[in-house]
């Protein structure tokens, strides 16, 4: 399994009491999965362009991450 699946399956289990922290992970695993079934360049952009708003949400959200790690 992709060690970042993994991670947000462990992020899924920590945040089993939190309903809107589940619902953020589950919106990263819904893209993963979309970006690892696709290869048509449209459906990648699109996928490009909903990763991009939700780093937007989380930094209004929780503050820009002062360093990061892209998978």
């Amino acid at each position: 399994m992709n060690g970042g699946v993994a991670w947000l399956l462990e992020l899924r289990l920590r945040a089993r009491g939190n309903p809107e922290g589940r619902a953020i992970v589950d919106r990263c695993l819904a893209l993963v999965a979309r970006a690892a079934s696709t290869s048509d360049p449209e459906e990648l952009k699109a996928i490009a362009t909903e990763v991009r708003r939700l780093d937007d949400d989380l930094a209004l959200r929780f503050g820009a991450p002062k360093r990061a790690v892209v998978q």
